[in-house]
């Protein structure tokens, strides 16, 4: 019996795993449904990404279309020496199609990560990252309110991720995750805190604010805008509502992404996930149709980056090939 062969009788009882064995080690067996990771799109070809217009771009100018997926633990298991697991985890995502994880820098309700941890080990996420072919949306701030952070704790938690940023060219910056969420300090709640946390910023780092408590506000900004679009009613108006952030593009001539939309779960759970894969090809399909800058695939094993189970890696190849379909090819001006 061959390596391949012992390796997929290995895992035959996990169809997550075996999936991300023949995908990440070129197996016989590897699905012929999931694109390659455009090479255009990798850090190494595409160089450290800026906004220009309503795009956002690579340094020789190109369009890089923005297909992310959420990672929030990948941090915290590298801090904790579970490097095997967050690997296992972005080769799932670069197999899938995906060119950017979404990561905590540090949390305390999902997982523990503390805000010193998370500094001392992102240099080694963003060289993983980068070795994978991937990008990494570093998310700075999250449960700031659990952690105590006042108006200095802050802004020394936000200067040190654009610092560790510089370093890396596969780095983008998000300063707090839902400013507005009430796990985060009260000072965040202030979109001109946003602002004056976004200066820290090096000037040569791509970042983004925070996401809006409402779908059509055109504050928090950045040098691109994300946004966490309601999932209230039904899948079709969700997909609608897309087409409030086209137009936030043009009213604002920046770069939108749409950052967290409803995830994906095994089964159904209203107003937080969906197990459709159509669904999520329709949802890609009406961001690229939209203009948008991309988006980021929400789904529920990735809270905790583990590598998805079935149906949700179904949806996350369903997102890709609709993120494929239609994707700008130019960079656009307001």
């Amino acid at each position: 019996m061959g390596k391949g062969s012992i390796l997929r009788v290995l895992v035959a009882a996990s169809g997550g795993v075996a999936l991300l064995l023949s995908a990440g080690l070129g197996l016989p067996g590897a699905s012929a449904a999931i694109p390659a990771n455009s090479g255009a799109h990798a850090p190494a070809q595409c160089g450290r990404l800026s906004a220009r217009g309503t795009s956002i771009v690579c340094r020789d100018g190109s369009t890089f279309q923005w297909r992310g997926v959420t990672a929030f633990a990948l941090l915290e298991q590298i801090a904790h020496g579970r490097h095997r697991d967050a690997d296992a985890y972005m080769r799932w995502a670069q197999a899938t199609g995906f060119n950017l994880v979404r990561v905590l820098a540090a949390a305390d309700v999902l997982f523990k990560l503390p805000a010193d941890e998370g500094l001392r080990h992102m240099p080694a996420l963003f060289e993983m990252a980068a070795r994978r072919g991937l990008y990494v949306e570093i998310v700075a701030l999250a449960d700031s309110e659990r952690f105590g952070m006042t108006g200095p704790a802050l802004r020394a938690q936000v200067a040190e991720v654009g610092r560790i940023a510089a370093g890396h060219a596969n780095a983008v910056v998000q300063v707090a995750n839902e400013h507005y969420h009430p796990t985060q300090s009260r000072e965040l709640h202030d979109p001109a805190m946003l602002a004056e946390l976004g200066r820290l910023i090096p000037p040569q780092v791509l970042y983004t604010e925070s996401a809006a408590a409402d779908d059509t506000a055109t504050e928090p900004q950045g040098a691109y805008i994300t946004r966490h679009l309601s999932r209230s009613g039904s899948p079709a108006r969700m997909i609608a509502r897309v087409r409030l952030l086209g137009s936030l593009a043009l009213q604002t001539g920046k770069p939108v992404v749409n950052g967290e939309p409803i995830g994906a779960a095994e089964k159904d759970d209203p107003g937080r996930r969906l197990s459709d894969p159509g669904f999520f090809r329709d949802l890609a399909r009406q961001t690229s149709a939209a203009g948008l800058a991309g988006g980021t695939f929400h789904c529920e094993d990735g809270l905790l980056a583990r590598v998805p189970g079935p149906v949700q890696q179904a949806c996350a190849r369903a997102w890709v090939q609709g993120a494929s379909v239609s994707a700008p090819p130019t960079p656009r001006s307001p």
